[in-house]
């Protein structure tokens, strides 16, 4: 039987839980720095490879739709902050991803509007781990894949003092 009787001593006693185990060594600092300065390096040749053109002056805001493992999908605050130069191929990009959306799953969960595609190397803000809902400020910028934020920044309020561990008590007034 499931939880009654049997005692069990504190839920099932750590069997089917996961752990994390460490697949590699732990790098070197040195070695911490090669990989980024590669990844760098490799991302500065990917955006000259594809034209990027900064259209935006200042930041704009807007919140993580979804986070994948390299990239993620930004939603502007306010659509009309994203220059009118790239919106005909911000919705021509987005309506791509649509049609492509397949197992039933719609295109960032269905959202209504259009969206940004945002590469992980363009996070600006060191140490900056995106998570959906996250209020970001970004960069807009238009290449020859379509429409994507970069110079990305937190824009997370900063936290009330002693507000430790009150995450989840705020109702979300969608």
């Amino acid at each position: 039987g499931w939880g009654k009787g049997g005692g069990g001593g504190g839920g099932g006693g750590g069997k089917g839980k996961w752990v994390f185990v460490p697949s590699r060594e732990a790098l070197s600092p040195e070695e911490i720095e090669e990989r980024r300065t590669a990844n760098a390096e490799r991302h500065a040749a990917r955006v000259a490879e594809e034209e990027r053109k900064v259209v935006t002056d200042m930041h704009i805001e807007g919140e993580v739709v979804q986070r994948a493992k390299r990239h993620a999908w930004l939603k502007p605050t306010d659509p009309s902050a994203v220059p009118e130069v790239c919106r005909e191929e911000l919705a021509k990009m987005n309506a791509e991803f649509r049609a492509k959306a397949t197992d039933g799953r719609a295109f960032c969960g269905g959202l209504e509007g259009d969206v940004l595609y945002l590469s992980v190397a363009d996070i600006a803000e060191e140490k900056l781990v995106l998570a959906a809902g996250m209020q970001v400020k970004f960069k807009i910028y238009m290449d020859n894949k379509g429409v994507g934020a970069c110079e990305v920044l937190s824009n997370e309020p900063p936290a009330p003092e002693g507000a430790e561990g009150a995450e989840g008590d705020e109702v979300a007034a969608a």
